[in-house]
């Protein structure tokens, strides 16, 4: 192995599962190249909406992660006809935030994949795969 370059993968937050269902999104994942943490964040982020976000609670430990999304309080913070919300984790001790997606299989175009909307409080709220792959939610006015 002489002259063998090591090389830096930054960490990612790999999602694994996705469950919209009875007024909530539940993700489930795993932080890959992160090391071990506990206490993380998900942080829900408005494109549209400048310092409007959710930060809420992770479960699980290790290199794995849980966290669920209430819809009522993601409707209540919905502002406009549509509005977008990019997922991220943020690790106890970084100061980046790690964008959620899906990105260590051979499947490329996660656009194929589609989840149930939910009306709630007025709006339809649907998880989605952007054409990077992250995991991003959508509120409208209008059905999907």
């Amino acid at each position: 192995m002489h002259g063998a370059t090591a090389v830096f993968i930054p960490a990612q937050a790999e999602v694994e599962e996705v469950w919209p269902r009875d007024g909530q999104v539940l993700i489930r994942g795993m932080v890959a190249g992160g090391g071990s943490w506990e206490d993380g964040k998900l942080v829900v982020r408005s494109r549209e909406s400048t310092g409007s976000e959710l930060r809420l609670p992770t479960a699980g430990g290790g290199s794995r992660f849980e966290a669920s999304i209430d819809l009522d309080e993601l409707a209540a913070s919905c502002s406009g006809a549509e509005q977008t919300w990019d997922l991220h984790l943020k690790l106890p001790g970084r100061a980046e935030l790690l964008r959620l997606g899906r990105h260590l299989n051979d499947i490329v175009g996660k656009r194929i994949f589609t989840y149930p909307a939910q009306a709630v409080a007025g709006m339809w709220i649907e998880p989605y795969y952007t054409v990077k792959d992250n995991l991003s939610i959508v509120c409208s006015l209008e059905a999907p």
